[in-house]
C-alpha cells in the first residue's frame, strides 16, 4: 500500500475504525497513518444504494417526494439533495450515450408545466424563471428514444438551444415534424440548414370551454394540416402522435408534471434534475411495450441490456 504522504510502498496494517471496519495502514518509513476510502458512487451521501434505488424507482412511478419519504423513511431534504446528485449523473449518462444517432423520423413537442407559481400569479419582483415552464422533447418515432430535451420557456431562445442540442447528436439526414410554433423555423434553419426534411403539423382548435363543471378540458381540434417547411418531407409521415403520447408518460411517471396537484416544482434546478433522471430512466431502464420488451436505447443499438435503477444512478 502506497503512503499518500511520502509515496513509499512500505506500509503495514494498523487496525480498523468506524462501524464499517475500514482498514487503517501505517507507513514504516514516515509513521503516517492512512486508509483507503471505499468508492462512493453517490458522492458524500451516506444513504445505502439499495434504499436510493428503491426511492427513485418510486419517484419514477409517479410518487411525490413526500410520499417517497413516508414509504422509505428517507428524509425529504435528503431525497432532494440526492435528486441533484443523481440528476447530474443521469445528464452525463445521457450526454455520453446519446451521440452519433441516425434516426429516420423525429417528432418534437413542448410539454407545459409551471415553476413555483402559475403565470397569472407571478409578481413583478419574482424571479424570471417563475411561472410557465416547458419541457422540449425530440423523440425518435421508430425506436421511441428521447434524442434531446430542454427545460425552459416557450420562446425563440429555448427553441434555439433545443434544436442546437438535437443537431449535435444526429449525424444523418432525417425528417423532423414539430407543431406550428414559429420559433422552430429559424432555429432549424440555423442548425441544420438544407440537411433536413422539415415539416410542421398545423392544428386548428375550437374556442376553449371556460365555464361549467368541466371548464378545464382542452379545446377540441377542428382541423390538422401538414405544412412542408424545408427539404422534401414525406407528408404521409408528418405526425406528432408519438411525442404527444410520450407527454402522457411524463405526466403519469413524473409527479412534477401531473396536473391539478400541489406536487409542482419550486426550484428550477430540481426540476431539471428530475427531468434528466426521468429521460435517462425512460431510455435505458424502462422496457417499452411496443418494442417487445426492450428499452428504447436497446432498440437504437446504444446498449445491450436493460439497466437497473441502481446501475443508472451509479454510472
Amino acid at each position: 500500500m502506497t503512503c499518500p504522504k511520502c509515496q513509499h510502498d512500505h506500509s503495514k496494517r494498523f487496525g480498523t475504525y468506524g462501524k464499517s471496519k475500514t482498514q487503517r495502514y501505517r507507513c514504516r518509513d514516515c509513521s503516517a497513518t492512512f486508509s483507503v476510502r471505499p468508492p462512493q458512487p453517490l458522492g458524500n451521501h451516506t444513504t445505502e444504494l439499495d434504499a436510493v434505488a428503491q426511492a427513485f424507482s418510486m419517484m419514477l412511478e409517479g410518487a411525490s417526494v413526500r410520499a417517497v419519504s413516508r414509504l422509505t423513511g428517507i428524509h425529504k431534504n435528503t431525497l432532494l439533495r440526492l435528486l441533484l446528485t443523481v440528476g447530474e449523473k443521469c445528464q452525463r449518462v445521457f450526454d455520453a450515450k446519446m451521440q452519433n444517432i441516425k434516426p429516420r423520423h423525429v417528432q418534437a413537442d413542448e410539454l407545459w408545466g409551471y415553476l413555483h407559481t402559475k403565470a397569472r400569479r407571478v409578481k413583478a419582483n419574482d424571479p424570471a424563471e417563475y411561472g410557465d415552464v416547458y419541457l422540449w422533447i425530440a423523440l425518435d418515432a421508430d425506436t421511441k428514444a428521447v434524442l434531446s430535451f430542454y427545460v425552459g420557456k416557450r420562446d425563440g431562445f429555448s427553441a434555439y438551444e433545443f434544436v442546437g442540442d438535437l443537431s449535435k447528436r444526429i449525424t444523418s439526414r432525417f425528417q423532423l415534424t414539430t407543431d406550428g410554433l414559429e420559433a422552430y423555423v429559424p432555429a432549424v434553419e440555423e442548425h441544420f440548414g438544407a440537411d433536413i426534411d422539415f415539416a410542421q403539423l398545423i392544428k386548428t382548435y375550437s374556442t376553449p370551454q371556460t365555464s361549467g363543471p368541466d371548464w378545464f378540458r382542452p379545446s377540441k381540434i377542428v382541423s390538422v394540416r401538414p405544412q412542408p417547411v424545408m427539404g422534401d418531407p414525406d407528408l404521409a409521415d408528418v405526425s406528432t402522435s408519438y411525442v404527444e403520447r410520450f407527454n402522457l408518460s411524463v405526466r403519469m411517471h413524473l409527479r412534477r408534471f401531473t396536473r391539478l396537484t400541489n406536487a409542482f416544482s419550486k426550484s428550477l434546478t430540481h426540476l431539471k434534475a428530475a427531468v434528466a433522471l426521468f429521460v435517462a430512466w425512460y431510455n435505458f431502464c424502462r422496457p417499452h411495450q411496443s418494442l417487445h420488451g426492450v428499452t428504447p436505447a436497446m432498440e437504437a443499438g446504444l446498449t445491450d441490456h436493460v439497466w437497473s435503477v441502481a446501475e443508472l444512478v451509479t454510472t
